[in-house]
Formats: structure tokens, C-alpha cells, sequence
């Protein structure tokens, strides 16, 4: 019975570092699965370089985004968008 108790503690620890840490990284990771999933030619968007654009074509694992008003276009993998900009 006291070794029980003794890992209490342990245990309480790894509980309270799992809500703390571990599932709002997670929380995080699935919405933003959600957002790249949800990405639409004409969004305004970041990347995760700070490159600010909007979404001209959108394939399954790559999106083309023109990033200034004479047309220049770069492709970027869809996990390096950061963010769909408000419009």
C-alpha cells in the first residue's frame, strides 16, 4: 500500500503536465491541420517565414501564393502557411 502512495505524487505530476503542456500543443497541432486542409484560392495569408500573400492555387500538399502586386509567385508547402489573414 505504501508503494502505491509513494507513486502518487509521480503520477499527479504526469496528469498535471499532460493539461498543462501536452494537450493544448495538440490543440494547436489539430487546428491548424483544420485551417491548411480549409485553404481556398483568394485567402490572404502568412507564412510561417513572415511572408504575407494571397493563395492563387491550392493542390493536395502545395499552395501557390502571389506575394506582391506584380504578380510574383512562390510555392510553398501547405504546413508553412501560419495564417489565413482576416480579409
Amino acid at each position: 500500500m505504501s508503494s502505491l502512495l509513494s507513486l502518487l505524487p509521480l503520477v499527479l505530476l504526469f496528469v498535471v503536465m499532460w493539461f498543462l503542456m501536452i494537450r493544448p500543443q495538440q490543440k494547436r497541432a489539430k487546428e491548424h491541420r483544420e485551417m491548411v486542409s480549409q485553404l481556398q484560392s483568394g485567402q490572404r495569408v502568412t507564412t510561417i517565414g513572415g511572408i504575407k500573400g494571397t493563395v492563387r492555387a491550392v493542390d493536395e500538399t502545395t499552395a501557390v501564393v502571389v506575394v506582391n502586386g506584380k504578380g510574383t509567385e512562390m510555392t510553398f508547402e501547405k504546413q508553412a502557411i501560419k495564417q489565413v489573414d482576416p480579409s
